[in-house]
């Protein structure tokens, strides 16, 4: 008997099964606030070269005096201030009264400027005020979210390691301790270096806090609740977007919203008491009293008896594994990795890129991130109904490509002198789409593989798509790097292209809805599907063709007990 066939019989989501899931799970919203966090903390508001003899210069304009020196300084067109440029011929001057036309406007050598003053309607100082990430050094924002992303591959890389090591529990813990040190410290930073250590550390702990805490959640529930709590995951997530626009419209000080951000992760700490150890890891351990312990108490909850278990050993049992270079021999599952891999690549590209373009569209950003997570969670629990109904090719297209046309459309209102209000529009709609496409490729994505190489296929699938953490920050500010007049929607439309081609090519992909997944690679190649369990209430499967691979994407083989959640790419 395996973990999961012990669990379907003591109970797979009784009362105690719910505390220690809906423990497990909280700690999702804090870890949305803070990756997400950069929306509003690297925040760039408009700005302009300062005035060396203005004494106390400031954006607004408060006097006719300050108001005669700065259109002398600032070359002024498209009815602002120019944000980079300062001229080279403006001298002191004491009395500055009726001497506006003194100097020509037009024919004027100009110079970049290194002192900005900025409005500071929006936020009071963020990032960009603090360490001038303005101009030729807007760049640095994108490279500042990129050392971020790379904490998070590193984490990705290294928690599993760890937590196989040192126990799910006690690196979840230590994770929390971090993620909330780390967020506390990055409020006193003197420099952008060091901010940016601090951002790859908080990287690395919010990976393995989040998935640490949702392997202990996942691992006590059976495999045939699995894809519903994932689901509930990603409504978590939501969740601290929106705690995290709350608290960022309350406090606009990037300093004070890190620490607000990151103050309810000292709470993580008490899970140490509350939380038990993931049993199936105390049995590879060795440790079976208390593993059974655990398992004991959650018979006990569901009122069911505990089976009797010889060896304990058998709950680990796994199937055999079959390399990845069975998957280069056959031609078939070649054009299926290929094809999943670049369409997880590009729903993590999109949904990425869009996320943190929220900050350079028209519009009020408090608004615009509670509408655009508003639409992420309507997707997420349209997702979760449509997938048991609605085949899943079907849905993923659609979305895809609509989420996708969306983005390339962006550039219309544009060209058409339309309100900036359409772009924002589209760009929200466009991402309630790629939602939608991102949480059913990764379950439609593993459903495509047999059961031997579904673990190695999925896992180069995610490693692939990671190079598109690294790469979205730059598109999501293409806007501050090139001069355009279509430079508001080049972003869009630069992400949004390569999602109409994946969409096209999932074309080539089968339907995997009311299909039982193929268990070998000869299953899959003639068609054959092989008997395989699913959540059927009134069907089952013999207990010789059951399969149960545990692997990186769904913590067991069947294609309905995939449970992970956007997040976590």
């Amino acid at each position: 008997m395996k973990l999961d066939d012990l669990l379907r019989q003591i109970g797979e989501f009784g009362p105690y099964q719910l505390r220690l899931y809906l423990l497990s799970a909280v700690p999702t919203a804090l870890v949305a606030a803070e990756a997400l966090s950069v929306i509003f903390i690297f925040f760039i508001p408009d700005h302009r070269c300062a005035i060396p003899w203005i004494r106390n210069d400031a954006y607004s304009v408060n006097s006719g005096d300050q108001n005669s020196l700065v259109n002398l300084s600032i070359p002024y067109t498209e009815g602002t201030w120019d944000s980079c440029h300062e001229y080279n011929d403006v001298i002191h001057i004491d009395d500055v009264s009726g001497i506006t036309d003194v100097m020509p406007r037009t024919n004027r050598s100009q110079s970049n400027c290194n002192r900005w003053v900025f409005d500071r309607s929006i936020f009071r100082s963020t990032v960009a005020t603090d360490f001038n990430v303005v101009c030729d050094r807007s760049i640095l924002r994108a490279e500042s979210n990129v050392v971020s992303e790379l904490g998070t591959v590193f984490g990705m890389l290294v928690c599993g390691i760890l937590a196989d090591r040192f126990g799910r529990k006690l690196t979840f813990v230590l994770s929390s301790l971090v993620l909330f040190a780390g967020g506390i410290g990055i409020a006193f930073v003197k420099s952008l270096g060091t901010l940016n250590i601090c951002r790859f550390i908080l990287g690395f702990a919010r990976q393995s806090t989040y998935i640490n805490g949702m392997v202990l959640g996942m691992e006590v529930l059976g495999p045939s609740k699995r894809a519903f709590a994932g689901m509930v995951i990603c409504l978590l997530w939501c969740l601290g977007e929106f705690y995290l626009t709350f608290v960022a419209y309350f406090i606009r000080n990037w300093r004070y919203l890190e620490i607000a951000v990151s103050v309810p992760g000292i709470f993580l700490l008490s899970y140490w008491w509350l939380l038990p150890e993931s049993p199936r890891w105390l049995i590879s351990r060795g440790r079976d009293k208390e593993a059974m312990a655990v398992l004991q108490k959650i018979a006990d909850s569901n009122k069911t008896p505990m089976p009797p278990i010889g060896d304990t050993k058998q709950l680990l049992e796994k199937d055999p594994q079959i390399s990845l270079r069975h998957v280069f021999r056959s031609r078939e599952l070649m054009k299926r990795l290929l094809i999943v891999a670049l369409n997880i690549f590009v729903n993590v590209l999109v949904y990425y890129g869009v996320a943190l373009n929220i900050t350079n569209l028209s519009g009020d950003i408090f608004v615009n991130s509670a509408i655009t997570y508003a639409l992420e969670g309507l997707a997420c629990g349209i997702a979760l109904i449509v997938l048991g109904r609605v085949g899943r090719k079907p849905v993923y297209i659609a979305t895809l490509l609509a989420g996708g046309v969306c983005c390339v459309l962006s550039v219309v209102p544009i060209m058409l002198g339309a309100s900036a209000w359409v772009v924002t529009g589209l760009s929200m709609v466009g991402r309630f789409f790629i939602a939608i496409s991102f949480a059913v490729i990764v379950i439609y994505g593993a459903e495509l593989f047999s059961t031997f190489v579904r673990a190695s296929a999925i896992g180069t699938c995610i490693s692939f798509a990671r190079l598109a953490n690294l790469l979205s920050p730059y598109l999501a500010d293409l806007a501050l790097l090139v001069d355009s007049e279509l430079k508001d929607a080049l972003p869009l439309m630069v992400m949004g292209a390569p999602a109409i081609l994946a969409a096209l090519l999932a074309l080539l992909l089968p339907e995997t809805r009311g299909v039982n997944l193929p268990e070998t690679v000869q299953d899959l190649e003639t068609g054959i599907r092989s008997c395989c369990c699913r959540e059927q209430e009134e069907t089952s499967c013999p207990e010789t063709t059951e399969r149960e691979v545990e692997d990186p994407l769904t913590k067991a083989g069947r294609c309905d007990d995939i449970h992970v959640s956007t997040s976590v790419l």
